[in-house]
């Protein structure tokens, strides 16, 4: 889901927050929203690694029950609307005044279940309208339609201009502000806006490099230089874990989260919480989101992969290469959801900076869901394979490989079925495509 550069955390976003409608009466079959005691253990058994910091600050903070919890923080539900793209054509570029279309997101009195359809709608609204961390750095793409297109920044005449939109702050003034669909959502093959597929253009590192008034230090802003298109960190302040942006289409199947496998899914509370402290630590830790706000995301994210194609889809296409792939594949993407428990480092032998990120890092990477594998763009997780054919190019792991993205040369690790036969291994990179 996406997410927020950490980078940028400094961002303030204001101490206190505009009134938010709450759920009144508590909502039964949903402890998630009530039961601080049901979220606690949630968290506490979703946690692999309680040591990195990650897991250290949601612990200290996440359902305490003492003065640090933020279940005390201010509920933030503000004015927001996605900036028109007509507003691109004006002299100077967009505006900074709120319209008087700009409301709260309206929340349900209550709901019955995780996949209440009242959730599924405020979490479609949610993940195009709600705030998830002001974004200052793209004033300049604002000016134009060219300025918003060179950042990345998706136009899409019913949504708006990349999922940005503008926001109430609590002291009065108007701020910009990303949305989860600013990184995950991008233009498909038939040029509609896909929800949950990732922004592979979106350059968030050049946006705030040529923002006005940058005070990155040098060695900070090399490596944000270095993250280029579809990547940006959302671990650390100095910029130096940078990882690609991930679809969240196949978030239905994964039983780890985040790309070292931070998070092990104990059901969807899980997700929920994943996506309502992002939100927390995205802004600052000093407002919250209405805890039905998470639900509902965490509910419109699992049902993103509706219109996916099934395996027997890529069987039809490529049956020789569905016989490959079982024999090749399956002992780490295992059927109906394509992926499986983590892998250690020394095993994959891909880069291995998240996975030992003092931050986020468990030793592991999460197997991802190769559903829509062939549709999401740059693969791995620091982008630097451009397809499912350079994935299975046997010259990928030397110095002779030229398709390499961010940077150059071997992408080592990950060396499955590279010593398979031409044709099988056409055949595989088929089926993996029609996945």
């Amino acid at each position: 889901m996406a997410t927020a550069c950490r980078l940028l955390a400094a961002c303030s976003i204001g101490a206190a927050c505009d009134s938010a409608q709450r759920l009144t009466p508590p909502s039964p079959g949903v402890p998630y929203l009530d039961d601080a005691s049901y979220r606690r253990s949630d968290l506490v058994a979703s946690l692999v690694n309680p040591a990195n910091s990650y897991s250290a600050l949601r612990l200290a903070h996440y359902a305490t029950g003492n003065q640090d919890d933020w279940d005390l923080l201010p509920e933030w539900n503000p004015p927001a609307e996605p900036i028109p793209v007509t507003e691109l054509d004006a002299d100077g570029g967009a505006p900074g005044a709120l319209s008087d279309a700009a409301v709260p997101l309206t929340l349900p009195a209550s709901v019955q279940s995780a996949d209440d359809p009242a959730l599924l709608a405020l979490g479609a609204q949610a993940f195009a309208r709600y705030p998830a961390q002001l974004a200052p750095y793209f004033g300049a793409a604002l000016a134009s339609r060219a300025a918003a297109t060179s950042y990345g920044l998706w136009l899409d005449d019913a949504r708006g201009v990349g999922g940005l939109v503008r926001a109430r702050m609590a002291d009065g003034s108007v701020a910009v502000a990303l949305t989860c669909s600013t990184c995950h959502a991008a233009p498909g093959a038939d040029g509609a806006l896909a929800p949950g597929l990732p922004d592979h253009d979106l350059n968030i590192g050049a946006a705030i490099l040529d923002a006005p008034g940058s005070a990155l230090d040098a060695a900070t802003a090399r490596a944000v230089a270095a993250w280029g298109p579809g990547r940006l960190d959302v671990t650390t302040t100095t910029g130096t874990e940078p990882a690609h942006i991930p679809d969240l289409r196949p978030a239905q199947w994964l039983t780890y989260l985040q790309q070292d496998a931070t998070l092990r899914v104990v059901d969807r509370t899980t997700l929920a919480i994943r996506i309502e402290t992002l939100l927390i630590t995205s802004n600052n830790e000093v407002v919250r989101p209405p805890r039905i706000i998470a639900l509902a995301l965490a509910s419109y994210v699992a049902s993103l992969g509706a219109e996916l194609p099934s395996p027997s889809v890529a069987s039809a296409i490529s049956s020789q290469g569905a016989a490959v792939f079982v024999a090749q594949c399956t002992g780490c993407h295992i059927p109906p959801g394509l992926t499986g428990a983590p892998v250690s480092l020394s095993i994959i032998g891909t880069d291995p900076t998240l996975g030992l990120s003092a931050v986020r890092g468990t030793g592991m990477y999460r197997v991802p869901s190769l559903h829509g594998v062939g549709t999401r763009g740059p693969l791995l997780h620091d982008g630097t394979v451009p397809s499912v054919e350079s994935m299975f190019d046997p010259t990928r792991p030397t110095p002779s490989f030229t398709a390499r993205l961010h940077g150059s040369g071997a992408v080592p690790g990950h060396t499955y079925g590279l010593d398979l036969s031409s044709d099988d291994r056409s055949a595989l990179v088929d089926y993996v495509n029609a996945l």
